[in-house]
This record gives structure tokens, sequence and C-alpha cells, in this order.
């Protein structure tokens, strides 16, 4: 087997449950909405997260979260969907049966104050996550005699019939991991591929879940840029540099197929 040949680790300082938003000098920048928009192949987990920068001098987090827009997502068939707030969560919107299909053409539409937002992102095919397994350390390079250290490793199978760009999201007993895994298949297509998740510790009973995403090349750009920005959130106010899908506004907009495993590690 071989090992996937493409990690990038994106540093994100922040958790899932609670976003810490990063400070960036907007003083004499213009305000522009930000969108973080994540259509997924599992039932009601879709959400468009909205915000916008605004000077450093208005709160603390150089942000605004957006309430009051009319979000809304179509497919090439011609189905709309229509995103509401999260109660939970400022600035979120969900859809409580949402889900996207392989291959398929979807449009994002956002309307906040008079201005229209919009994106396109088209689907690839439901990737494929064979297996978990652990490898533990005893007394390895930089441990003391007797400490333990566990591994989790993956295998994944790629699809030979297109070019497929991956990205590895990890919750470990409940919270995202602040790591993201990206991937592509440019040295192995149709290979199966097997390496162990980087940077990232693991203790015994840990429970933990993983998506698995597939995307096009577009959305694939976009999380590679994060690379040079090691203190974006998820949820911050974007770096205009980034290669952003979102017309009249920056951000992303993607269409992914997931597969998803869980693992307690022994």
């Amino acid at each position: 087997m071989k090992s996937f040949h493409v990690v990038v680790l994106v540093v994100l300082f922040g958790l899932s449950s609670c976003e810490k938003v990063v400070q960036i000098p907007l003083n004499d920048t213009e305000p522009q909405i930000v969108v973080e928009a994540v259509g997924k192949s599992l039932v009601g987990q879709s959400y468009v997260l909205l915000s916008k920068t605004i000077s450093s001098s208005g709160t603390p987090s150089g942000i605004e979260r957006l309430l009051g827009a009319v979000v809304s997502v179509s497919d090439n068939e011609g189905e709309s969907f229509v995103f509401e707030e999260d109660p939970t969560v400022d600035g979120r919107y969900i859809h409580p049966t949402f889900s996207v299909l392989p291959n398929t053409s979807y449009s994002l539409s956002v309307t906040y104050e008079g201005e229209l937002l919009s994106a396109e992102s088209r689907s690839l095919t439901k990737p494929q996550i064979d297996s978990f397994f652990v490898f533990r350390s005893v007394g390895g390079p930089g441990q003391e005699v007797g400490d333990t250290s566990n591994v989790l490793i993956y295998t994944v199978s790629d699809n030979p019939d297109e070019k497929n760009f991956y990205r590895f999201v990890l919750w470990v007993n409940g919270v995202k991991e602040n790591i993201i895994f990206i991937e592509t298949d440019d040295l192995g297509n149709g290979e199966v591929y097997t390496s162990p998740f980087f940077g990232i510790s693991f203790d015994s009973e840990d429970l933990v879940y993983a998506e698995l995403w597939s995307m096009n090349k577009q959305n694939y750009d976009y999380f590679s840029a994060l690379n040079s920005n090691l203190n974006q959130s998820p949820f911050s106010a974007a770096p205009s540099g980034l290669p952003s899908n979102i017309e009249n506004g920056i951000g992303y907009f993607g269409a992914f197929m997931m597969d998803t495993m869980s693992i307690i590690i022994p």
C-alpha cells in the first residue's frame, strides 16, 4: 500500500463548540461578507455561516455575525431548500433534511440587507474509508520508559474514474480537532492508501469520529491556501487573498460527498 503523498496540516485556533475568532488588521479594509457554506451528503448536517468583516475598532473579534439573511441552496433539477437561522449559533443557517447527492451541481444564494451573494459547487462521488487501526508505541523517541502513544492509521480506496481531492475532519470525544488534513490522488489514482493521522495524540478509550470529504479542485485550492493563514478559525473573517468562489463576498461554498467512521482507541 502507498501512503497518501500530500498531507497539508492546517492548524486552526478554535473548536467546533466555541470558535475563537482571529483578529486581523481591518482599519483600512472595506467591510466584506464572509461565507462558510458546507453542503454535506449527511442528512441535516449542512450549514451556512455568515459574518462580516469590520474595522478592528468595532468589536474585539473584528467580525460581525449576520442575522436576518435569506439563504437557499438549489440543485440542477430545480429543487430549492431554504436554510433557516440556527437558534443556538448566531450567523449559522441550517436545513433539517437537505443532503448532497453525488455528481450534482448546486447553487447557493444569500441575500443580506439588499446584497446578493451567490456561488456554485459540484459534488463528486462518495469517498471510501476502508478501515481504522491503532499502532501503539511504548517508550518511543521523546518518551520515558513505559510511556505509550497511540497512532491512528487509516486506509482509503481512491476512485480511479475521477480526479479526487480529499479532506479529513476528526472529532475526539465530541470535540472537533484543530488539525485539518487535505489530500489528493496525484501520485496514485485508483490506489488503496494507508497513512497515520499525523500530529494528533490519542489516549486509550478516546472515541474518535472521522469524516472524509470528497471535494472539487476549487474547494481544495481554498483549503490549501489556509495553510499560509495558521491563525484562521473556521468562523473568522477569511483573508481576502484566499481563492474564494463566492460572488460579491469572500469564503467558500462546497458540495461534499462524505464517508464516516468511528473507533474507540483500545
